[in-house]
C-alpha cells in the first residue's frame, strides 16, 4: 500500500519540519509499502492537523475524511491535540502521531475494505522492531 504521511497542518508551517517525525513517517510508509491492505485502495494520504483550538474554531484546518474506492485512494485528515503534541517529548509525539495514523485507518477501514486488524498488527510490529512502546 502506497501510504503518504504529511507534516502536520499548521504545526509544520509555525515550528518547521521535526526529523525526528519526518523520518517516522518515512519509515512507516517504507514498511508498509510492500503490503496490501486493501482490494480496493492502493493510495492513503493522511495529513495529521496540530493547531491551536482557536485556529481551528477559525474555520482553518478543517478535519477531511474521504475514502474513493473507485479510485483506489483515500484521504484522512484528523486532529491531534495541539496542547498536549506541544507539551510532549520527541517519544510522546512519536506515539501521537502513530495514534493518529491507526485511528485514520480506522475511519477508512469499512468504506475501503481495509484490513485493519493486520494494519495494526504491522504498525505495532513496526514500533517493536523500533523500540516505540505504544
Amino acid at each position: 500500500m502506497e501510504l503518504n504521511i504529511n507534516s502536520p497542518a499548521y504545526y509544520s508551517r509555525e515550528y518547521g519540519i521535526d526529523d525526528d517525525i519526518y523520518h517516522l513517517c518515512r519509515q512507516i510508509s517504507d514498511y508498509v509499502q510492500e503490503k496490501r491492505y486493501s482490494e480496493l485502495i492502493e493510495s492513503v494520504g493522511i495529513t495529521p492537523v496540530i493547531a491551536p483550538y482557536e485556529v481551528i474554531q477559525a474555520g482553518k484546518f478543517k478535519e477531511t475524511k474521504r475514502c474513493e474506492p473507485k479510485y483506489g485512494f483515500a484521504y484522512v485528515s484528523i486532529q491531534i491535540d495541539y496542547i498536549e503534541y506541544t507539551k510532549a517529548n520527541k517519544e510522546e509525539k512519536k506515539k501521537l502521531i502513530i495514534k493518529n495514523i491507526l485511528d485514520s485507518m480506522k475511519i477508512i477501514k469499512k468504506r475501503g475494505k481495509i484490513d485493519f486488524i493486520q494494519f495494526e498488527k504491522d504498525i505495532k510490529m513496526f514500533c517493536l522492531e523500533q523500540g516505540i512502546d505504544l
